[in-house]
C-alpha cells in the first residue's frame, strides 16, 4: 500500500468515526432525556416514601 492509498484509508476510517461519534453522542443525548423522565416520574409519584 503507498503513502497516497494509506491517506485515503485514514480520511475515510475517519469520517467513519466521526459519524460513529455523532450517532453515540446522539444516543447518550436521547438516553439523558429518557432518564430525566423517568426520574421525574418517579419523584412525581413518589408519594414522599422514599
Amino acid at each position: 500500500m503507498n503513502e497516497k492509498d494509506m491517506i485515503a484509508s485514514l480520511k475515510a476510517e475517519n469520517e467513519q468515526l466521526k459519524k460513529d461519534n455523532e450517532t453515540l453522542l446522539k444516543t447518550v443525548a436521547q438516553m439523558q432525556v429518557t432518564l430525566d423522565r423517568l426520574i421525574a416520574r418517579y419523584v412525581s409519584d413518589n408519594n414522599g416514601t422514599a
